[in-house]
């Protein structure tokens, strides 16, 4: 787990705690932009089990981006040590406001540089839905350029989906 606090503005971007994982769970259960079906939706246990994995784990990030006090988006990933040094981020989310406006594209940038000048990362990977569309845009707006695209990557019950995998390349 990275212990991370960062300040910008009317936004905090920190480590989630254990005592946030409820107030995130619900968050995220709440957002309609990026839920497409009742499977979607995470339980108390589910989304319990990842705190823990993000916890244990002395490689996993699992931020809460917050704004006047409220939750507005989440990160999470984890870094792979290599011969590059890479952020692997497997969720980024944000209320659609947020997007709608530009604090996306902000608040991923202070994220990136974050990491890039504590840690030296340059290098920094994510795959989201092809069907989050402002995370897209977001994304690409901010640099990221598609690698590929992983048909059949979320799969469930009553439907699946691709991935699209990005990556950006930041420098000091």
């Amino acid at each position: 787990m990275f212990d991370v606090n960062i300040k910008y503005g009317d936004f905090s971007i920190s480590s989630v705690e254990r005592e946030d994982v409820k107030h995130i769970q619900l968050w995220y259960n709440n957002q309609k932009s990026f839920l497409y079906n009742s499977n979607d939706y995470l339980g108390t246990n589910e989304f319990y089990e990842r705190f823990l994995e993000y916890y244990m784990s002395e490689c996993e990030i699992f931020l809460k981006i917050i704004k006047r006090n409220n939750i507005i988006g989440i990160f999470r990933g984890r870094i792979e040590f290599k011969n590059k040094n890479i952020v692997w981020a497997s969720c980024f989310a944000m209320e659609s406001a947020s997007l709608d406006n530009n604090e996306g594209n902000i608040i991923l940038d202070k994220i990136l540089k974050y990491f890039l000048h504590n840690f030296g990362i340059e290098d920094f990977l994510i795959g989201v839905s092809v069907k989050d569309k402002k995370i897209l845009n977001v994304l690409k707006n901010s640099g990221f350029q598609m690698v590929r695209i992983s048909n059949d990557f979320f799969m469930n019950e009553s439907n699946n989906g691709n991935a699209v995998i990005l990556k950006k390349k930041i420098y000091n």
